[in-house]
C-alpha cells in the first residue's frame, strides 16, 4: 500500500505546526506539572489534536479536514472557531477572547505565538497529513505494544511537532537523568526536512548509543547518534506497520542490552 507523498506540503505543515503550538500553549496553561513535562504535550486523534481534559473541565481540539478549533465540556461543543484566515497571532488571540466570553478566562505563554502572516493550508494536503500522522502513530504504537516496562505514552509535542515516546529500562523514569530509549516520528527538523521515524538510545554512562541497524534505517550523528529512517522510503513498503516494528525491535533489543 502506498502512502501519500506530501510533496509540496511545507506551508500547510508549518501552519499545522503553529496551529500546535497554541493548543499546547493553553494545555500548559491549564494543566498541573505532570512527570517528564507530559503538560507540555497533546493527544492524536483520529481527526487531528487535542489536548488532554484540562483544568477547567474541557478539551480543546483541531481537527484536521474542517480546520476548526474547538473546545468542549461534557460531550459538548461550548465553541469553535475556524482557522482560515487567522495567522497564528490572530488565532491565539481570538481563541482566548472565546475561552474569556464563555467563561474560562485563560492566560498561556505565547513566547512561542509570533507568527503574523496567515495561515496557508491547502486542505487536500492537510488531510493527507492527517493520514500519515495516524499511519506513524499506528506503526509506533504497534511496536509500542511489544514492548514490556516503563514507558511514558505515546504523545504529540508540539514544540518540535513530533509523535513520540520514552522506554525505561529501570522503574528509574526521569528523562532528564536515567537510561532510556526515545522513539517517535517527526515531519521534519532542522537540516531534515522531510519526515522519518527516529530512535535514540542514551544513558549518563554510554552517551548516545551507535549501534547496527537494518535498512532503510540509517545512522544520524548530527545532534545524536541514533536511528533514522526516511518516511519516503518506508511509504511504498506492503506493509509499513511490519516495517517499522521490525526495524525498530531490532534497535531496542541492541539498545536495552547496552543500556542494562
Amino acid at each position: 500500500m502506498s502512502h501519500p507523498t506530501l510533496m509540496n506540503w511545507e506551508s500547510t505543515r508549518d501552519a499545522l505546526h503553529q496551529i500546535a503550538l497554541v493548543i499546547g500553549a493553553a494545555r500548559v496553561a491549564c494543566s498541573d506539572p505532570l512527570p517528564n513535562d507530559l503538560q507540555f504535550s497533546l493527544d492524536l486523534t483520529a481527526s487531528g489534536f487535542s489536548t488532554s481534559t484540562m483544568r477547567c473541565g474541557g478539551v480543546l481540539a483541531f481537527e484536521f479536514k474542517s480546520l476548526r478549533l474547538s473546545f468542549s465540556r461534557c460531550d459538548r461543543i461550548v465553541f469553535s472557531l475556524g482557522v482560515t484566515g487567522h495567522s497564528q497571532v490572530s488565532l491565539a488571540q481570538a481563541m482566548l477572547a472565546l475561552f474569556a466570553d464563555c467563561g474560562y478566562p485563560i492566560a498561556p505563554s505565547l513566547k512561542l505565538i509570533t507568527r503574523e502572516e496567515t495561515l496557508s493550508i491547502d486542505p487536500s494536503l492537510a488531510a493527507d497529513s492527517l493520514t500519515v500522522f495516524n499511519t506513524a502513530y499506528t506503526a509506533l504504537a504497534r511496536f509500542r505494544a511489544k514492548l514490556s516496562g516503563f514507558m511514558t505514552p505515546l504523545v504529540l509535542w508540539p514544540h518540535h511537532f513530533d509523535t513520540a515516546f520514552i522506554w525505561f529500562p529501570t522503574r528509574q523514569t526521569d528523562e532528564q537523568r536515567d537510561p532510556q530509549i526515545a522513539v517517535g516520528f517527526a515531519p521534519y527538523s532542522p537540516g531534515l526536512e522531510r519526515p522519518y521515524i527516529y530512535a535514540y538510545a542514551w544513558s549518563k554512562p554510554t552517551g548516545y548509543l551507535q549501534l547496527p541497524l537494518d535498512p532503510p534505517a540509517q545512522a544520524i550523528t548530527e545532534g545524536y547518534t541514533g536511528l533514522y529512517a526516511a518516511y519516503d522510503d518506508l511509504r511504498e513498503s506492503p506493509d509499513f506497520n511490519a516495517l517499522v516494528e521490525s526495524m525498530l525491535l531490532n534497535y531496542h533489543s541492541l539498545a536495552a542490552a547496552e543500556l542494562a
